[in-house]
């Protein structure tokens, strides 16, 4: 293999690798983590996802991975809110806020799940807002947050200027000690990293011949 042809395959995949980690950055799905380790046996996960109060545009919320939620029967709803632990729950602010009220176990150490945010597109930059908050057994007590609002973290949605684009999801006003966000790649990266790790395997073959 000549010099050019193997610099021009590094520099592919380069933008390879610089693309699949665009991707990662504008990602609209979060794994949130919550440490519960002191937080007693048993609580409440309060999940709302608030319209923007200007100009709000329809967004959705879909819930998903649920690890250390408890019977689905203890399920409180406000707003627009389906689904199940088994198909994902989804809330939308169609008919204004939203809110998902269930009862977790903190013996595991950890509560989490996946959320992914979506939305209409439209001239209107301002966002819907999704927080996170964890009670204690008597919904007494929000615990592990000195936010006024009780909550643990927020994920603020904006949403593209036009159809097609691409809206932002920003994790907010949380503890990284107790709380850990971290981007879900799409399956289109996924492809692309695959993608790129083949054609380093195969430059190294040829290297090798």
């Amino acid at each position: 293999m000549t010099f050019t042809t193997t610099t021009t395959l590094r520099r592919s995949l380069l933008a390879l690798a610089l693309a699949a980690c665009a991707g990662l950055a504008q990602a609209a799905t979060y794994h949130i983590e919550l440490a519960t380790t002191g937080y007693g046996t048993d609580g409440w996960i309060d999940l709302q996802f608030n319209p923007a109060p200007i100009d709000p545009l329809l967004a959705t919320a879909n819930l998903t991975s649920f690890v250390g939620f408890g019977d689905s029967s203890t399920a409180t709803t406000a707003g627009n809110v389906s689904g199940s632990l088994a198909s994902g729950y989804t809330m939308s602010t169609d008919q204004g806020p939203s809110d998902l009220f269930y009862a977790v176990s903190y013996t595991g150490g950890v509560i989490s799940f996946n959320v992914t945010i979506n939305g209409d597109a439209g001239a209107s930059q301002s966002g819907s807002l999704f927080s996170v908050s964890l009670y204690d057994a008597g919904v007494n007590n929000a615990l592990g947050s000195s936010a006024a609002d009780g909550s643990l973290l927020h994920l603020d949605w904006s949403p593209a200027a036009t159809a097609g684009g691409q809206g932002s999801l920003v994790a907010s006003g949380y503890d990284s000690a107790s709380v850990h966000v971290s981007a879900v790649p799409e399956p289109a990266t996924w492809l692309m990293l695959g993608a790129g790790l083949a054609l380093v395997g195969l430059a190294r073959r040829r290297q090798q011949a």
